[in-house]
């Protein structure tokens, strides 16, 4: 016999009030909610770094022809045309300023504000300066050595172990090369076509005033602010410097803020060390800018090496853009094209101050 199936519930039998939905009656699903709309992603937080070889870096934009006649401009101003001084120290404010003030701005994003405390940019600020303030005799002959031997010596050098590539495709990219090579260009000018200097010193002399005037006096303020950082404001403690990518790579904020505090002698050798290289590798510069100084062919001859450098390291770049699987050179490259510089500067000096002919 089949069971016997229970009634209703009371208030399944209370018929509904027309017009009114009863309590027990399901009434009829609400459409859901829309859903939430995602948060807009801005350009830089899915960025790729401007100097990491990527295949965006290879599409037709604004930049190359922008930067292309931006260089050329610059090289044949210092190089080949005849510009009055005045025309040549405003074209080159105008491009130098205004590719700094973009890094003022991009590096502020990053937090790498204190990047402009490295030796490139104070050159950088200091040649500007002196184009426009250190006319008709108003700075001493040893400042304006000083001024031309950092920017063709340190400066210009620095591309070798960097590996500076020169690019166009971004103006981050193309201020990096910019703002090493073309202060030993707009110094070549002053010096061979402008004679802007009233006697020429000895190699000893020049090497001399760029030490004491311009390189011991930053070194030595780098050198306590980077021991010191630690233990300033976790704002400023926490900004990365030159010597960070170097001794804590690939670290955040938080992670290199801790480095430094809960390890500071490691954090403390590192620096040492890294500022012992960059002094040894500056006195390499100072002594390639001071041969230079002294002869014509041997200032063209290191022009070359710094420009041929750049321009091969550029290739490598977008070679590596179009081809991921392409590996390039590491950090001993730049060394090795140090040395292939200095094995053409030096036998075109000794030639030239007629310690040897080899032509």
């Amino acid at each position: 016999m089949a069971p016997k199936q229970r009634d209703a519930s009371p208030a399944a039998r209370v018929p509904p009030v027309p017009g009114k939905a009863s309590q027990c009656t399901a009434s009829p699903k609400e459409p859901p909610p829309p859903a939430k709309a995602a948060p807009p992603t801005f350009k830089r937080q899915t960025s790729i770094y401007a100097l990491t070889p990527d295949r965006r870096w290879l599409r037709p934009s604004w930049a190359f022809p922008l930067y292309a006649a931006a260089l050329g401009l610059t090289l044949l101003l210092c190089f080949v045309w005849q510009p009055s001084y005045e025309l040549l120290r405003l074209q080159y404010t105008f491009v130098g300023v205004g590719l700094l003030l973009y890094r003022v701005y991009y590096y502020a994003h990053k937090e790498r504000i204190l990047y402009f405390i490295d030796l490139c940019f104070v050159s950088s600020i200091f040649l500007i300066w002196s184009l426009w303030f250190c006319t008709d005799g108003r700075c001493s002959q040893e400042w304006l050595w000083a001024v031309y031997l950092v920017a063709q010596g340190p400066v210009a050098g620095a591309t070798f172990p960097l590996q500076t590539p020169l690019t166009l495709h971004h103006p981050e990219a193309f201020e990096s090369f910019f703002l090493h090579a073309s202060p030993m260009w707009i110094s070549y000018a002053v010096r061979w076509r402008w004679a802007g200097f009233e006697t020429i010193p000895s190699v000893g002399q020049l090497v001399a005033a760029a030490f004491w005037k311009i390189f011991f006096p930053w070194f030595i303020a780098y050198l306590i602010f980077l021991l010191v950082q630690p233990f300033l404001p976790d704002k400023i403690a926490g900004y990365e410097t030159l010597v960070d990518g170097l001794i804590l790579p690939s670290l955040t904020t938080e992670q290199r803020l801790n480095a430094k505090r809960q390890k500071y002698s490691s954090y403390a050798k590192g620096v040492l060390m890294a500022t012992s290289l960059h002094a040894v590798l500056s006195s390499s510069g100072f002594l390639a800018a001071a041969l230079a100084f002294q002869y014509h062919e041997v200032q063209i001859v290191w022009i070359l090496c710094v420009f041929m450098g750049c321009l091969i390291s550029g290739a490598r770049f977008y070679y590596q853009s179009a081809h991921p699987q392409y590996v390039a050179p590491g950090q001993l490259q730049g060394f090795i094209n140090m040395s292939i510089a200095w094995a053409f500067v030096l036998p075109t000096y000794c030639h030239a101050a007629g310690y040897y002919r080899f032509w």
